[in-house]
């Protein structure tokens, strides 16, 4: 067996290029297979064991697809590693392909947290008095800030930078940033005044002639006010 991977290598050492061909092959087969494991039987597995507790009995961790997401990080760092592996390719297609994993490891987390998340703010509405204190706006600024801190990881792994050295220059463009989030961060003070100051719940009846609203508050978000209206 060893002499006939040696013969193999061998040969393949007077053909670069089909080495190099064998060798992504290859790589791309044990991530492929690594993936199939991790979502088929593992997760299965998992989800199995989950549904014995009151964590997964309502099928909300399913649906939000945090599990299976950080489950996309196995071939990815299979990917990442298995690439300085392969022979005779260029530095530079090591280097990108590298990068693009590190950034898509990035998104993949910041998608699992979000879905944790928005997991936390659905339990949290399940409470009787949760409607006194919506969190939803809290939640949604907080996902604004894990995206913002993702999109500057992410483009820092893409250009195989610091991500210090994007922060330095987000000084220079903090008045842009304050214009085209200004809507944003004017949502948030107001979202903070309604909760702190307890000015609107959610089933409260309110009449705004004006915008022809006249109903229960069903929900307070963000950037929004839903209102169940009657007029």
């Amino acid at each position: 067996m060893n002499d006939l991977y040696s013969n193999t290598q061998q040969w393949l050492e007077h053909y670069p290029s089909l080495y190099s061909l064998t060798g992504i092959s290859l790589l791309l087969l044990a991530a492929w297979l690594a993936n199939w494991v991790v979502k088929r039987i593992l997760l299965r597995g998992l989800y199995r064991a989950l549904k014995a507790t009151p964590i997964g009995q309502d099928g909300s961790l399913h649906d939000s697809r945090v599990i299976a997401r950080l489950a996309n990080i196995v071939p990815a760092l299979i990917i990442s590693v298995g690439i300085t592996l392969v022979p005779n390719l260029p530095e530079a297609a090591v280097a990108v392909t590298g990068n693009v994993c590190s950034a898509f490891i990035v998104l993949t987390i910041a998608l699992a947290i979000s879905g944790v998340l928005t997991l936390l703010n659905n339990g949290y509405q399940k409470r009787p008095n949760a409607h006194l204190k919506p969190i939803k706006g809290y939640v949604q600024v907080v996902k604004i800030l894990l995206f913002a801190i993702a999109a500057i990881l992410m483009v820092a792994s893409l250009i195989d930078r610091s991500p210090l050295i994007l922060l330095s220059g987000l000084g220079a463009m903090a008045a842009v940033l304050m214009l085209i989030f200004q809507d944003t961060l004017l949502s948030l003070v107001a979202s903070v005044q309604i909760s702190s100051s307890d000015i609107v719940r959610v089933g409260d009846w309110i009449e705004m002639p004006q915008l022809n609203a006249d109903g229960d508050v069903i929900d307070i978000a963000l950037h929004t006010v839903k209102v169940q209206n009657y007029a």
